[in-house]
């Protein structure tokens, strides 16, 4: 994996092991020297002891950097930007619109230009959990999951796309909608039959102006001092004990679900009713898919009421929406998070996510009334 490591790290790493190379030489030849002259070695002994903790050292952080291929929660450590580079950056695609602007998407096929008459172009919108955040191959997200059943099922009826980005919220994604539409008057570009947005239930802290800073101070979280900035092991440690020190961290999921009970959730409601009502406009069906915390899940998972406060707001609404916390929730022993440090569904959940969104599809494409 070393094309997946910055060539500064490589450049430093190679200068580290010149350096430490050269070290034991002169430790070594010391060591002969004052042998022959029958003076005390306990000095040298220390040092070589020493050498060797910091080889043990170099021997992990290599390991580390070139074996260990693994994201986080917050994508803040240097592990999870050297997965970033290795799995997403070399197969992004560009979205460009008549304007010169677009956007990066993950997907392994192209973003449609043109839809046929006859097909059906369904939409997958959302953060980091339809983005695929941990998953390394994009054929093993639920949106490619998809594709893949309809294509074998119903073939050359369906187009799939997944234009989900991490980080990205509901307001985000509202803006995107609005821009093909908008570019899809009167040329037919961009056809957007059903339009599904996966709904993360933090999605609701950007509706809350005082936890607007909060990744902006994680930002502020970025160590200067260059062993913890520079390496993968030491940087990997240093952001697992930052994080304990963040009361806004600690205390994150809390903060969550406190959301849903004020004025936060009210403004969210209304940006749904905001979207819903723009995609009817434009022949499009919006539906809703809620993924649950799943390092949360089981039999007290404490976000449930949550679900079935917007499943209820989107049965007044009349919004289709698929709940996945009883799809999920019984498989929670089998482990469903990509690794203990990050909390973005795995492969396992990816899948389990795709067989029910694939059987709740044909009424999701053609019924208003929310299904059970």
């Amino acid at each position: 994996m070393l094309w997946s490591l910055p060539e500064s790290y490589l450049l430093m790493m190679a200068l580290w092991l010149a350096g430490m190379s050269v070290m034991l030489v002169l430790l070594v030849r010391w060591r002969q020297r004052r042998r022959l002259g029958g003076k005390p070695l306990g000095r040298v002994h220390l040092l070589l002891a020493g050498w060797m903790l910091l080889a043990a050292c170099t021997v992990l952080e290599l390991g580390v950097a070139l074996f260990v291929d693994q994201t986080d929660s917050f994508h803040m450590t240097n592990l999870s930007r050297k997965w970033e580079k290795r799995h997403v950056e070399p197969f992004q695609k560009p979205l460009r619109f008549r304007s010169g602007e677009g956007i990066l998407y993950r997907d392994s096929q192209e973003f449609p230009r043109f839809v046929p008459a006859d097909k059906h172009h369904l939409c997958f919108l959302g953060d980091s959990f339809t983005f695929g955040h941990g998953v390394a191959d994009v054929e093993d997200r639920f949106s490619n999951l998809v594709r893949e059943e309809l294509a074998e099922k119903q073939p050359d009826q369906w187009i799939v796309s997944n234009l989900a980005d991490a980080g990205k919220d509901l307001q985000w994604n509202e803006a995107l909608l609005e821009r093909l539409f908008a570019e899809s008057s009167g040329e037919n570009l961009y056809r957007i039959d059903t339009a599904v947005y996966v709904l993360c239930l933090n999605d609701i802290e950007w509706f809350n102006p005082d936890r607007r800073g909060f990744y902006e101070n994680l930002s502020q979280a970025e160590p200067q001092f260059f062993l913890f900035r520079r390496t993968f092991v030491f940087n990997f440690l240093y952001f697992r004990a930052r994080q304990f020190t963040l009361p806004a961290v600690r205390d994150y999921f809390g903060s969550v679900r406190q959301d849903y009970d004020g004025a936060p959730w009210e403004a969210m409601k209304q940006k749904l009713l905001s979207v819903n009502r723009m995609c009817r406009e434009q022949g499009t069906k919006f539906r809703l898919v809620i993924f649950p915390f799943l390092h949360n899940a089981g039999p007290d998972y404490r976000f449930r009421p949550v679900h079935e406060q917007i499943v209820a707001f989107c049965r007044e609404a009349e919004i289709p929406v698929l709940d996945l916390d009883p799809v999920l929730t019984p498989h929670a022993d089998e482990g469903l998070t990509v690794n203990p440090f990050d909390a973005h569904p795995n492969e396992l959940a990816h899948r389990l996510a795709a067989e029910a969104i694939y059987e709740w599809l044909p009424a999701a494409a053609e019924r208003l009334p929310v299904e059970e």
